[in-house]
């Protein structure tokens, strides 16, 4: 995750952390290159209020809060790649082949 994002043309006061997604196989040289549209934004999750005058144990439960959310999130996210991942899927290749 990157640094959160002011929404307030969107959503007045609300922030959120932008989650971007690139892809392994483009070469590092295009794929770090300005302009080179090989980053996607993937989602925004919105950042939680804070809360003013908790107890150390009730900052510690929402911290805790916030990393299971942001992880089952991203879970919610990906799920409908686990099973390409492990099996894998058939491309056709610039050479005519079929890969998988």
């Amino acid at each position: 995750m990157s640094d959160q994002t002011n929404l307030t043309n969107l959503l007045r006061d609300k922030k959120a952390w932008p989650v971007y997604i690139t892809f392994g196989n483009v070469p590092s040289a295009r794929r770090n290159s300005p302009g080179s549209i090989t980053v996607f934004l993937l989602t925004l999750l919105l950042v939680p209020p804070k809360l003013s005058k908790s107890s150390k144990a009730d900052r510690c439960q929402i911290k805790i809060n916030a990393d299971t959310l942001v992880q089952d999130v991203l879970e919610l996210i990906f799920a409908p790649l686990q099973d390409v991942a492990h099996v894998g899927i058939p491309i056709d290749c610039a050479d005519g082949k079929v890969g998988l």
